[in-house]
């Protein structure tokens, strides 16, 4: 959805209703993902209108390509709930977490949606990581770790700190 006020407006693009439009393309590219047939999809929203549109080729996936909102406000939990497969909260813990988790699921309810079929991936440092502390995240819900690495000044470095994860989480 963006955060930056000068980037979006850069653009041509209204800052304020950034939230409804990014909705709004989430809505879309489930319509151009979906079997249609010859007819085509067709969308009359508040930002984009067509009709008999095309997108090839469909995805292999069924419902497209999974969409995980990446966020750490309401907004992004509700808009995971209503039109995500997940949600990748940023820079959030503890209680907080748990209740954007709780409201991500909530508004997949409201929505008619199965929230148990949504998906919780969390960040963590790559250094830092033990198997207690991937299991406490699994334990809020994290089917997926996307683990930040440092910086390092060589691929064989980067490679050695990979190493070293893995074996501290018995992967390797």
């Amino acid at each position: 959805m963006g955060w930056m006020r000068e980037e979006i407006e850069a653009c041509g693009t209204d800052f304020e209703s950034r939230g409804r439009r990014g909705d709004e393309q989430l809505q879309v590219l489930r319509k151009l993902w979906a079997e249609t047939g010859p007819q085509g999809a067709s969308h009359d929203g508040e930002f984009f209108r067509f009709t008999g549109a095309m997108s090839y080729p469909k995805p292999v996936q069924e419902g497209g390509v999974p969409i995980h909102v990446g966020g750490h406000t309401k907004a992004a939990a509700r808009r995971a709930g209503r039109y995500g497969d997940g949600l990748q909260p940023l820079g959030v813990a503890g209680d907080e977490l748990r209740g954007l988790v709780a409201l991500m699921r909530e508004e997949a309810e409201k929505n008619g949606r199965d929230p148990d079929a949504l998906e919780l991936t969390l960040g963590h440092s790559l250094s830092a990581v033990t198997t207690e502390k991937a299991e406490k995240l699994a334990g809020l819900g994290a089917g997926r770790l996307v683990l930040r690495g440092t910086a390092t000044k060589s691929l064989d470095e980067a490679k050695d700190e990979l190493s070293a994860c893995a074996q501290r989480l018995g992967l390797s």
